[in-house]
């Protein structure tokens, strides 16, 4: 199946054009309910450890700092650059030539 899109042609099914970028999101959302679920539990360690009472509003201030630092902001990356090099470098578009 053959696609234009801008003026780039593209061949091959809806799979295949995306399959990467479809991947690469379905990463990006485990790491994150793995990071909810991991980060909860330290969170609670660290608490309990300190004497501090658990209070969920603080959780979610906590885990939103330590998820912006951690490895999703590098998968997120990951998956901008795929997408954009996919826009950039396609046969027969304006931008490749």
């Amino acid at each position: 199946m053959i696609m234009r899109y801008r003026g780039a042609s593209t061949q091959g099914t809806f799979w295949q054009r995306h399959s990467l970028s479809i991947v690469l999101a379905a990463i990006l959302i485990a790491q994150t309910a793995l990071a909810v679920l991991a980060g909860h539990h330290v969170w609670v360690g660290e608490q309990q450890h300190a004497g501090e009472p658990l209070e969920a509003g603080e959780f979610w201030i906590w885990f939103f700092w330590e998820y912006n630092i951690s490895l999703v902001a590098d998968t997120y990356g990951v998956i901008l650059i795929v997408l954009l090099s996919k826009r950039l470098v396609e046969k027969g578009s304006a931008e490749s030539n």
